[in-house]
């Protein structure tokens, strides 16, 4: 779970496209340079430890995965090699080209947004002519990488594989 939540499938496949141990040192200082914030997330219902705060914080070579629990805080050190591992264990070729058309298809349809309704004569048609179908469409999409991140990092509750 402390690398499944890390990731989103952008960062997944930037992750996996690294050439090599050195490149993934690099790439994960910067993930943690220039935030105030820590990074958090809660956990979800039907996972373990339902609701409880998780967070990732720096370490020389990977990060730390606390989870704050009812019976007190767990955590546990990731090495990046480890991480890289992990993911290599599920990484097929045909999930890896699902992960990156899904990315590929998220970048596109992001770059193609208009954020005001500047052809349209009021902000209703805009919403209508325009907005829902775009805000549909990006959901779709979402899903759909969504869907090739936990094909390759599955959550901690078992759900089908759709590939």
């Amino acid at each position: 779970m402390a690398v499944r939540d890390f990731f989103t499938p952008a960062t997944l496949k930037e992750f996996i496209d690294l050439p090599d141990h050195l490149a993934r040192l690099r790439w994960g200082a910067r993930q943690f340079e220039g935030d105030d914030r820590p990074r958090t997330v809660r956990r979800l219902e039907g996972e373990p430890d339902a609701g409880c705060l998780t967070q990732w914080s720096p370490s020389p070579s990977g990060f730390v995965y606390e989870v704050e629990a009812p019976a007190g805080t767990r955590s546990g050190l990731m090495m990046w090699h480890d991480v890289h591992t992990v993911i290599e264990r599920r990484l097929t070729p045909v999930r890896y080209g699902a992960l990156c058309e899904a990315v590929e298809a998220i970048a596109a349809h992001d770059a193609a947004y208009i954020p005001c309704p500047v052809p349209f004569r009021t902000p209703e048609i805009w919403e209508a002519a325009f907005h829902r179908a775009w805000a549909r469409r990006s959901s779709e999409l979402a899903l759909r990488a969504s869907a090739a991140l936990d094909a390759i990092c599955p959550a901690a509750v078992a759900q089908p594989a759709l590939f």
